[in-house]
């Protein structure tokens, strides 16, 4: 695919955007006589014109493609993360004699993508201009969106799907397209940017302000609503036909589980439907293709590179082990974002930031009793504090299913597993200790290690780039860094850094 900043006619978009901005910007903290003369009124009437002429040509284009034949294409079934069994209870350490360096045998390193957020085309930014530029709303909603009451502004307009053919889809998108909802789009996109939303964030919201606009007639009509406001917010969002009801198809740029998916223009759609059960066995879907120009950020990312700021709701937590005795709260709000989280790969889970509230208060209370002790003296006891103070249970017995935690998932539920474990203890030895960490990823299972630098630890070891790190395992109750678990010995890791 081109590079989204090849052609003139983004160079043309960019530009307007950018004058349309700086100059909305300015004028909505100075009146319009302050700039001299009415000549420039008319210019910035003729750069929005001209931008929103763009905007009409884009979407045009959109629709076109929407009213044409759908394809169809094959539909696979959802990935499974790692079915191997987890030991159903935590491991004992068995002492040993002699303790020896052992090299821990990997089978390849999942490297850290860059914090890197992709220039999307078409979305306004929340500063865009004021609500004399948007056009007129006469309603608003109040949307709870995991705690935080949000009012979103819009113009009433009723909206019906006569039929879910590519005909009818392509009408109701004209029909949204010509209303005015840019008012709309401006409110949820500030919303976005004052909360830190990452973009399942932002599709959640999407989500849910289409299902609370009462002007939309059905769930299809709700469905490509919420297409809409994603697509005009600037992500590639398709929409999918399978049997007589629609899907939306998200190329998600993490591994997801439990999700049906396609192959198209050579990257993973994902089908992202509560109608799981309507959606079993089957094998096909329709949709349709874009041209490079129409394609906008070619993926959405599940990565949290910042906190999601919410109100706090919370929720009282102590975890007394290796005499230590901790406190805290975990915001329940928080937990509630993480239960509409989909099923996906473990990397997501450890690299989600942490919210500032509780990384202080887990910093404060710990470092009191690890202040000035020794590297090894200190990792040990933060290690057998995760290794006692969490009761272990699998997910299958806890959830019914497989559900990696976020680091705070670990403060509310009561019970953990080796992943959950892990990724905690990865979190604390990285901003208390100051240490490299990495996951240690088996069949079954999950453990870290951690970078000794000088420090002269012996045992079980990874080395990377020339670093050695020593295996630290959470759920290898009172084993001690560079112990593990000999069933694991012989068994070969995937290596996740952090």
């Amino acid at each position: 695919m081109n590079d989204v900043f090849s052609s003139s006619m983004n160079r043309r978009i960019l530009f307007c955007a950018f004058l349309f901005i700086a100059f909305s910007v300015q004028l909505s903290a100075q009146d319009d006589n302050s700039f001299g003369s009415n000549g420039f009124t008319g210019f910035r009437e003729e750069l929005l014109e001209d931008y929103n002429d763009f905007r009409r040509e884009i979407n045009a284009e959109y629709i076109d493609f929407l009213t044409k034949a759908w394809k169809e294409y094959r539909l696979f079934q959802g990935k499974v993360p790692d079915e191997t069994p987890k030991p159903l209870s935590p491991v004992l350490f068995q002492e040993e004699k002699n303790m020896r360096d052992e090299a821990v045998k990997v089978d390849g390193i999942l490297e850290k993508i860059p914090d890197s957020m992709p220039v999307r085309r078409g979305g306004q930014k929340e500063e865009d201009s004021d609500n004399r530029w948007l056009g007129q709303t006469n309603d608003s909603l109040r949307l709870d969106f995991f705690g935080a009451e949000l009012a979103i502004h819009y113009q009433r307009r009723q909206f019906s799907l006569s039929g879910i053919t590519e005909r009818s889809v392509g009408n109701l998108w004209k029909d949204i397209t010509d209303s005015r909802f840019t008012t709309l789009l401006k409110d949820m996109l500030h919303h976005k940017q004052k909360m830190q939303m990452n973009d399942w964030a932002y599709f959640l919201l999407a989500k849910k302000v289409a299902a609370r606009l009462s002007s939309l007639q059905s769930k299809d009509c709700r469905m490509v609503f919420q297409h809409f406001l994603l697509v005009q917010s600037g992500y590639d969002v398709r929409l999918g036909r399978v049997d007589n009801f629609l899907v939306l198809l998200l190329p998600v740029r993490e591994e997801v589980y439990a999700c049906p998916y396609l192959e198209l223009d050579g990257k993973l759609f994902y089908v992202i439907s509560d109608e799981d059960k309507k959606m079993k066995g089957h094998s096909s879907i329709f949709t349709y293709r874009l041209p490079d120009k129409l394609v906008q950020a070619p993926y959405l990312s599940l990565m949290m590179h910042k906190e999601l700021l919410l109100p706090v709701l919370p929720k009282s937590f102590c975890v007394k082990a290796a005499e230590m005795e901790i406190k805290g709260e975990v915001n329940q709000n928080e937990i509630r974002f993480y239960k509409e989280y989909p099923s996906c790969e473990l990397a997501v889970y450890a690299r989600a930031a942490v919210t500032d509230r509780l990384g202080k208060q887990l910093k404060a209370a710990l470092s009191a009793h690890l202040s000035g002790k020794p590297f090894a003296e200190a990792l040990n006891r933060l290690l057998l504090w995760v290794q006692a103070g969490f009761r272990y249970q699998t997910d299958g017995e806890q959830f019914g299913y497989e559900k990696p935690f976020f680091m705070a998932e670990n403060f509310y539920y009561p019970a953990s597993d080796c992943e959950d474990r892990s990724i905690l203890f990865a979190w604390l030895v990285r901003h208390l200790l100051g240490r490299e960490v990495v996951l240690l990823d088996y069949p079954g299972h999950m453990a870290t290690a951690v970078s000794v630098g000088k420090d002269q630890i012996r045992g079980a070891y990874v080395e990377l780039n020339g670093k050695r790190y020593v295996v630290c395992d959470p759920t290898y109750v009172n084993a001690k860094a560079g112990q593990m678990m000999p069933s694991y010995r012989t068994k070969r890791a995937k290596v996740i850094r952090l």
